[in-house]
């Protein structure tokens, strides 16, 4: 699974996009993993600085013996957009850790498709690839997780319905978007509304024409 999407590797800079639909994201990602149960299956848009759309689904483990406490991993994607300073970071680590002798053999192993890996005091590691320059996948490991499980989940993404979603490449966001969240095992908890999108230099010229109208709400009281 690791050499088939290998090649979805983008480092050249270009204009973002708007992000695919939370639905849309929520179709690529993985539904069913041989000896876990899905517990979380949400999408939904987010704002920093761009729009984004992420999936979280969050898998517990099934105990093969009595007593046995079963493990959680959680797993992300999401749609950056091409959002340059979203994928920048990611992109640059995995380039200066490519010949890094101590790095994790997980982390050796998704190097080709521009991952990298942090681990934590508890044991618990993080695993993040880049795919397409736009879509960042993100695994969180629970301690004890077998490396080769790994393969489990990526084969279970069905990324191919991402292919050729470019989208038309904007130099601004519009001036208001549909911002959707939803809920695939709670659908009634599906949620979506209006954001207004607006610029510094908009709100500084708004309030230029609201202190022309009423000089007093520049007073200090």
């Amino acid at each position: 699974m690791l050499s088939s999407v290998s090649g979805w590797a983008a480092e050249t800079r270009q204009l973002p996009v708007l992000p695919l639909l939370p639905s849309e994201l929520s179709a690529a990602m993985p539904a069913k993993v041989k000896g876990w149960k899905l517990k979380q299956a949400t999408a939904k848009n987010t704002y920093t600085k761009w729009i984004q759309t992420r999936g979280t689904r969050v898998f517990e483990s099934e105990p093969k013996r009595k007593g046995e406490t079963p493990l959680t991993l959680r797993v992300k994607l999401t749609d950056t957009g091409r959002f340059y300073p979203s994928v920048q970071h990611l992109s640059a680590l995995a380039k200066r850790q490519e010949d890094d002798a101590g790095a994790g053999s997980l982390r050796k192993r998704v190097a080709g498709l521009k991952g990298s890996e942090q681990g934590f005091p508890d044991g618990r590691r993080q695993v993040r690839l880049l795919l397409e320059g736009r879509y960042i996948v993100e695994f969180l490991l629970p301690p004890g997780f077998k490396d080769a499980q790994l393969d489990l989940f990526l084969d279970a993404f069905n990324f191919r319905v991402l292919k050729g979603k470019k989208g038309k490449p904007v130099k601004k966001l519009p001036a208001t978007f549909t911002m959707r969240s939803i809920d695939e095992l709670k659908p009634e908890r599906n949620r979506s509304y209006q954001m207004a999108i607006i610029t510094a230099e908009e709100v500084k010229e708004m309030l230029e024409q609201i202190l022309a109208v009423d000089p007093s709400i520049a007073e200090d009281e």
